[in-house]
């Protein structure tokens, strides 16, 4: 760094900076200290950069959380597991790298807007943005100027916008799903979701589950809930569980879980349910969602983001996706849909439960 510093006749400060593309620096001056750290092959160390990146820090750096809900989060009563787990995922996370995270509301009455924001988050020196997913899909978040921020979105409540995002691999909890049920033997599998599908996972999993269907006979083929809301009703839920009697079920929410449980219980049934959100049910089969790794993830790329001075909309964008772990859980257990006579176990159950469910009133 010293000898770039000798042909750039500046100080190693200044190179130091220009190499971890700082603002502080003028554009040209990057550009040339960069050309020359290329044509004399300099490569920094990454461990020390690390290094000092982390002890450079002379003070607790605070991290933007946007949200929309329609009171402030850390005023909020109640609120979903999804929320919480993320919501402590982040703090977690921030706190192990050294950061703050503090709320900014941007749906509440009198909310500042974007350029009223923007100058809040300058005139305090933050830099990093990190976008909460939340409230009404259908509201947005202010559009600050963000060449000034290092941005990161969690989920797809503003996946009109090209910036790096975190999200759930819910398409690959769907795969899960599916190869551990038809591997034990069930045929008719539905998916519990309405005609509006899952926009909030960017249409991951109805997309994947429908691939997997058109492979399937038309007879297995069970249709979404007929309901034009983003979460059906109970009522429209049994109704659907009712008529079309899936032999499992994929849902997203424990209380579809207890509606499957209910029908089952009313008419002698054994539908399955399969829980692909957040859970800490040990009873309930599925790939249960991670809201906490979410977060963790979420901070992860935006410090990287914040340490190596990318600042503004990327050129090319990246979804970084968190996993699910299936789980069989108790229920599947119970059933006899586990091992060498899983198949013979499910095909008893489902034939005792036709008959049941004939004599029944609906």
């Amino acid at each position: 760094m010293k000898h770039l510093a000798l042909r750039a006749k500046c100080s190693v400060n200044t190179v130091s900076l220009a190499l971890r593309d700082s603002p502080r620096i003028s554009t040209k001056t990057r550009a040339y200290i960069q050309r020359l750290a290329r044509e004399t092959g300099y490569r920094p160390n990454p461990l020390i950069s690390a290094l000092v990146s982390t002890r450079s820090k002379t003070s607790e750096q605070t991290i933007a959380l946007l949200t929309k809900f329609p009171v402030p989060f850390s005023e909020m009563h109640e609120y979903g597991r999804f929320e919480a787990e993320l919501h402590r995922g982040i703090k977690e996370k921030a706190s192990e790298l050294g950061f703050r995270v503090e709320e900014f509301p941007t749906a509440v009455p009198g909310a500042p807007d974007a350029e009223r924001l923007t100058g809040i988050l300058r005139a305090r020196g933050i830099r990093g943005v990190l976008l909460f997913p939340s409230g009404d899909i259908e509201v947005g978040f202010p559009v600050l100027d963000w060449k000034h921020f290092a941005v990161v979105a969690a989920g797809f409540h503003a996946n009109h916008w090209p910036m790096h995002r975190t999200a759930l691999d819910q398409g690959r909890a769907i795969e899960q799903c599916l190869a551990r049920l038809t591997e034990v033997g069930f045929t008719r599998i539905g998916l519990g979701l309405s005609r509006r599908l899952d926009p909030r996972w960017n249409y991951a999993a109805s997309g994947r589950f429908v691939v997997w269907q058109m492979t399937q006979p038309a007879k297995n083929r069970i249709p979404f809930v007929p309901s034009d809301e983003e979460f059906p009703t109970k009522e429209e839920f049994e109704e659907w569980l009712i008529k079309h009697r899936p032999e499992a079920v994929i849902v997203k929410g424990t209380g579809y879980v207890m509606g499957v449980n209910e029908v089952n219980a009313k008419l002698g049934l054994n539908i399955l349910p399969v829980l692909i959100t957040a859970t800490p049910d040990a009873q309930v089969a599925g790939a249960p969602a991670r809201p906490d790794l979410l977060g963790r993830t979420s901070i992860s790329v935006l410090a990287r983001e914040l340490y190596l001075n990318h600042f503004g909309i990327p050129e090319t964008p990246e979804v970084t996706l968190v996993s699910s772990k299936w789980q069989d859980g108790e229920q599947l257990a119970r059933l006899g849909r586990v091992g060498a006579n899983g198949v013979a176990a499910r095909n008893e159950a489902t034939g005792k439960a036709r008959r049941l469910s004939s004599t029944a009133k609906l």
